[in-house]
């Protein structure tokens, strides 16, 4: 008789052994290219993104391929354009500078897989931006905040202050790395009306006016060192002390109080600071305490009242010491809410 000899293996010895088996014949699929052993091949690629964009202002554009397998997945192409005022970056951002008219960019894209080339194009048309002059009764005393979240991640404020005498100043803050910055100058207003800023020992900044609001302006920024950029400054309002008095929950994460008598407190801070608060013919909230440093807000336009009280406060906050009025940090954009 003949014998047959059983042989029971593991579970975990099947399992791999099937996997051997599966993979040896090919098992699974993949789409896209070639991942997981796919045969699929490149028939077709496509561009999406913005079809136009205002002039110094910037779009980003992706690429996807089109496989045999009727997949699609998003790639990265080599990217190109046939613009002498626009360029596009490795990435796909496309960028544009300064136009005296409408124009159209032709940007294209190229891919390769598995020795199949294929190439996408597409028209953007590239806006010119009307300017509108700047006059100085825009600018004379005033104020403006602005702030942003680059595409990195983090964190900028800036509040500049166009004083009377033609000076100007600006306290910036950045965050990584976590620190600010002032730095003083000159404005005047030049034959075309545009704002020109001498900022001392850095150079020269050419601001163009875009849109003009009640509570903001936008406008392009020229440092002439960097293609130019559009940015929106909020208005610097005066702060109104009838609506004051009261007890704030700060964005900073702490508890502002402004009592009727013009004293306040910051009760939370590590020993408690106390402070007397007025508001100066500028409209700005001054507030020595007895830390040997006077905090400062700038009232923004965004702010939020009822006819009587504030219901969220923003401001722009800088801080300086009490007794020289040196600058001592500027903490960028803060929002207080009543309790």
């Amino acid at each position: 008789m003949r014998k047959f000899i059983v042989t029971f293996l593991p579970a975990s010895l099947l399992l791999a052994c099937l996997a051997m088996v599966l993979s040896t014949c090919g098992g699974g699929s993949g789409g896209g290219d070639g991942g997981g052993g796919s045969t699929a091949t490149l028939t077709g690629l496509s561009i999406s993104g913005p079809s136009s964009m205002p002039e110094y202002g910037t779009a980003t554009y992706t690429a996807t391929a089109t496989w045999s397998d009727n997949s699609t997945t998003t790639v990265t192409p080599t990217w190109s354009d046939n613009s002498q005022m626009a360029s596009i970056s490795p990435g796909g951002v496309l960028s544009c500078q300064t136009i005296d008219n409408d124009q159209t960019a032709r940007i294209t894209a190229t891919y390769s897989s598995r020795g199949i080339t294929e190439t996408a194009t597409m028209d953007v048309t590239l806006t010119n931006i009307a300017t509108i002059p700047f006059t100085a009764q825009m600018l004379s005393g005033k104020a403006f905040f602005g702030e942003n979240s680059p595409a990195g991640g983090g964190y900028e404020s800036s509040l500049v202050i166009h004083n009377a005498d033609s000076s100007f100043e600006e306290y910036s803050y950045e965050n990584p790395p976590g620190t600010s910055d002032n730095v003083t100058g000159t404005w005047s207003i030049d034959a075309s009306g545009n704002l020109v800023v001498n900022i001392s020992g850095q150079g020269t900044v050419t601001v163009m006016l875009i849109s003009d609001s009640p509570t903001e302006m936008q406008v392009v920024i020229d440092d002439g060192t960097e293609p130019p950029s559009t940015t929106t400054l909020e208005k610097i309002v005066p702060v109104d002390p009838v609506k004051l008095p009261g007890t704030y929950a700060g964005s900073d994460g702490y508890t502002w109080v402004f009592n009727a008598n013009g004293t306040g407190s910051v009760p939370d801070f590590v020993g408690g600071i106390t402070f007397t608060w007025s508001v100066d013919s500028d409209g700005v909230l001054r507030m020595p305490s007895n830390t040997g440093y006077t905090a400062v807000f700038y009232a923004r336009a965004g702010s939020q009242s009822t006819a009587t009280s504030y219901t969220i406060l923003k401001v722009g906050f800088p801080e300086f010491k009490t007794s020289t009025g040196e600058f001592y940090s500027y903490y960028g954009g803060i929002e207080l809410t009543r309790k």
